[in-house]
C-alpha cells in the first residue's frame, strides 16, 4: 500500500475519491439539491412557463398550436369587465375580511390574555384554533350546509330568533356577505395567535407604571396594548392579504362565482379560462397579473411596516 512519511512514520493515502465525497463543499451542494429541485421543477419552470403562455394565444387542447400575440393577453384582461370585477371583489373581501379578523383576533386575545392564569384557557385557546387548521375544502363543503337556506343553521338560528330566513348564496349582496363570514371565522384565529404573542412580551412594570399613574383599561389599551401589538398585526395583515389573492377553495365549492358574477375572484377567474374555456393564455396573464399585484402589495405592506416599526 503506497504511503507517506510523515514525522517518521508512514500513513495510508486516503483515496480522492473518498476525500471529495467528505468535503464540505460537496456535502453542502448534496443538501442543497433536493430544495434546488424542488424549486426549479415545482416553481421557477411552472412560473416561466406561465410567462410563455401568456405571451401566446393557445387553448389547452392545442397547447403546440401557440400563437405569439405579445401582451395582447394582458390587455384584453385589463379592459375586460368581468376580471376588473373579480378585481373589486378580492379587494372587499381582503378590506372586510382583515378589518374584521384583526378586531375580532385583538378581542379574542384580550380575552385569553386576562383568563391566562386559569387552567382550562389552554383547552379553550386550542379549541378556537381548530378553525385555522380546517382545510380550505373541507371550510367550503362546511359552509355550503351552514349557509344552506332551508336546512342550514345559520337560518334555523335566525328564525329562533324571530327573522326572516335569508337566500345566503342566491342574492349577490348575502353572497358577499357569506364569503367575508367564512374567511373571517377561519382566519380570526390566526391573528388572535399573533396578536396573544405579542401581548404577552409586554413588560408587567409597564402596567404598573401606567396604573400608578391612575390610568383606566381603556388608557392601557391605547397606549401600550395596541403600539405594542402595531408591528406583529402588520405583518400578520401582510400574510392575510397574500392569502386572500389565493382565495379560490371556498368560493369554488359554495357559490362558483354567482350567483351571477357576485362571487367571483381572480383565482376563479383564472381557473375558469383555464379549464372551463380552455383560453390558457388569458389564464395564465390572469395568473402573472396577480402575482405582480401581490408584489406590489407586499412591498408597500413591508415598507409601511418598517416605517411604524422605526416610529
Amino acid at each position: 500500500m503506497p504511503a507517506q512519511a510523515t514525522l517518521g512514520r508512514a500513513y495510508p493515502v486516503r483515496p480522492a475519491r473518498r476525500t471529495f465525497l467528505r468535503a464540505n463543499g460537496f456535502q453542502q451542494a448534496a443538501m442543497m439539491l433536493p430544495t434546488c429541485l424542488f424549486l426549479v421543477f415545482l416553481t421557477i419552470y411552472p412560473f416561466v412557463y406561465s410567462v410563455y403562455l401568456s405571451l401566446h394565444q393557445v387553448k389547452l387542447t392545442t397547447l403546440n398550436r401557440a400563437v405569439f400575440v405579445g401582451l395582447r393577453n394582458y390587455t384584453n384582461l385589463l379592459t375586460d369587465g368581468l376580471f376588473l370585477h373579480a378585481l373589486r371583489n378580492t379587494a372587499v373581501l381582503a378590506v372586510c375580511s382583515i378589518t374584521l379578523e384583526i378586531l375580532i383576533g385583538f378581542a379574542a386575545a384580550k380575552v385569553f390574555f386576562e383568563l391566562s392564569r386559569w387552567r382550562f384557557v389552554v383547552v379553550l385557546r386550542s379549541l378556537y384554533l381548530l378553525p385555522m387548521m380546517a382545510t380550505p375544502l373541507i371550510v367550503g363543503m362546511i359552509a355550503a350546509y351552514v349557509f344552506n337556506p332551508t336546512i342550514g343553521i345559520v337560518n334555523y338560528l335566525i328564525e329562533l330568533l324571530g327573522g326572516t330566513p335569508v337566500s345566503w348564496f342566491g342574492e349577490p349582496t348575502t353572497a358577499m356577505a357569506a364569503m367575508v363570514l367564512i374567511n373571517v371565522w377561519q382566519w380570526s384565529p390566526f391573528m388572535m395567535l399573533l396578536t396573544l404573542a405579542a401581548l404577552t412580551s409586554i413588560r408587567d412594570d409597564l402596567y404598573e407604571a401606567a396604573r400608578v399613574d391612575g390610568a383606566k383599561w381603556y388608557h392601557l389599551v391605547w397606549y401600550i396594548e395596541i403600539p405594542s401589538v402595531l408591528n406583529v398585526v402588520l405583518l400578520g395583515a401582510i400574510l392575510r392579504i397574500i392569502d386572500v389573492l389565493r382565495f379560490f377553495d371556498v368560493v369554488y365549492v359554495t357559490t362558483r362565482g354567482g350567483p351571477g358574477d357576485a362571487t367571483m375572484v381572480v383565482t376563479l377567474y383564472a381557473y375558469l379560462q383555464d379549464f372551463q374555456f380552455f383560453q390558457v393564455g388569458v389564464g395564465s396573464a390572469a395568473a402573472v397579473l396577480i402575482l405582480g399585484i401581490s408584489i406590489v402589495v407586499t412591498t408597500f405592506a413591508v415598507k409601511l411596516l418598517r416605517v411604524v416599526e422605526d416610529a
